[in-house]
C-alpha cells in the first residue's frame, strides 16, 4: 500500500526513524543518509521547510511503515536529493523498484527537474536501476574501515602534533574559518554557517571531547572531529577531518587521523570508519598506507545537471 506523502509531522518522524532502525538491524545500516534524515526532521518541526516529497509504503495487513522514499532540496540551492528505503527482504527487491518509480512521479508532479539520487551500499543493480531511468554516476563515497587501536603501518616517525578539546561557546568561528577554507571546493562541507554548526552541536552524539582541535599561535591550524555509531558493534568514525591549506605539507592529516582514531580507541572503541570521496586520490592513498580498506561505496547519480 503506497500513498504520497506531501507533508511531514513528528508522528511520520518516528516512524521513520523506527523504520531505520528495523533496516538498522537487518541490513546493517539505517538506509538514510545523516542529511536526509536531518531533513526530515526539520520538516517536522518547521512547516515541511526544505521537504518537497515522499512516498511511504505500509503493509496492508497493520499499516505499519515499510519502506520510505524522499526528496528534499538540500540547502542553499542545492539540487535535490532522492534517498529510498525499504523493507522487503533485499533491498533489490521489487518494494525499492515501486518506491523509486512512484517518488520520481510524485517529483516530476510537483514541478522537479534536476534530481541526484544517493545510494547506500550501492551495486550494479542500483547502476542498472538508475540509468534506465535517465540518471549517470556522479560521485563515489567510499566507507573505510580500520581496527582500533589503529596499528602503525610504517616506520615514518610523522609530525609530532598536540591536540585539545573543542571549546563549546569559544571555537566556532575559528573552526568554521578552518573548515571552510580546508573544504573550499567541497560541494557538502565547504559552506558551514554557524547557525549549521551549533545544530550539530545538539546531536545527542556530540561529544566536544571527541573534536580534537590543532592550535597554532592562537588559531585552529587543523582539527579531527569524531563521532559514535550505536551500531552493534559500535563504531567510531572521523567525521571531519581538515588542514587550514596555511599549514598543509607537514603532514598533518595522518597525524590528525592517527590522534582522531587514538582518542576513540581510548574510550574502548575497536571498529574505525571514515568517508572519503574515491576521487580525493591523495587522501585515498594516505589511508590506505594506514591500513584502512574499502568496506563499500555510497554512490551518487544525477540526472538533468550539467556534467562536470
Amino acid at each position: 500500500m503506497l500513498g504520497v506523502v506531501a507533508s511531514v509531522g513528528p508522528e511520520v518522524l518516528d516512524e521513520v526513524r523506527g523504520l531505520l532502525l528495523r533496516h538498522q538491524e537487518a541490513h546493517g545500516h539505517a538506509g538514510l543518509s545523516e542529511s536526509r534524515l536531518r531533513a526530515l526532521d526539520v520538516a517536522a518541526r518547521h512547516g515541511g521547510a526544505g521537504f518537497v516529497t515522499a512516498v511511504a509504503a505500509r503493509r496492508v495487513a497493520d499499516g505499519v511503515l515499510v519502506g520510505w522514499a524522499q526528496v528534499d532540496d538540500g540547502a542553499d540551492g542545492r539540487t535535490p536529493t532522492l534517498e529510498v528505503v525499504a523493507l522487503d527482504g533485499a533491498d533489490d527487491g521489487p518494494l525499492t523498484e515501486l518506491l523509486v518509480d512512484t517518488e520520481l512521479e510524485a517529483f516530476g508532479t510537483a514541478g522537479g527537474s534536476p534530481l541526484r539520487w544517493w545510494v547506500s551500499h550501492a551495486s550494479g543493480s542500483d547502476d542498472g536501476r538508475a540509468t534506465q531511468r535517465g540518471f549517470r554516476v556522479e560521485r563515489d563515497l567510499l566507507q573505510l574501515r580500520c581496527p582500533l587501536p589503529l596499528p602503525r603501518h610504517d616506520d615514518r616517525a610523522g609530525a609530532a602534533v598536540t591536540t585539545r578539546s573543542f571549546r563549546v561557546g569559544h571555537d566556532e568561528e575559528g573552526w568554521l574559518a578552518q573548515n571552510n577554507r580546508a573544504f573550499a571546493d567541497h560541494p557538502e562541507q565547504g559552506n558551514w554557517d554557524l547557525a549549521t554548526l551549533l545544530e550539530r552541536e545538539q546531536e545527542a552524539w556530540f561529544d566536544p571531547d571527541g573534536f580534537r582541535v590543532l592550535e597554532v599561535d592562537g588559531r585552529i591550524a587543523g582539527s579531527c572531529w569524531t563521532k559514535v555509531h550505536a551500531t552493534r558493534p559500535p563504531m567510531g568514525e572521523i567525521y571531519v577531518i581538515g588542514v587550514d591549506p596555511d599549514f598543509r605539507g607537514r603532514g598533518w592529516g595522518r597525524a590528525l587521523t592517527e590522534a582522531g582514531f587514538d582518542w576513540l580507541a581510548g574510550t574502548g572503541l575497536t571498529h574505525g570508519i571514515l568517508y572519503v570521496d574515491a576521487a580525493n586520490t591523495a587522501a585515498v592513498t594516505l589511508y590506505r598506507s594506514m591500513g584502512l580498506t574499502t568496506d563499500h561505496t555510497d554512490r551518487a547519480y544525477v540526472r538533468g545537471v550539467d556534467a562536470g
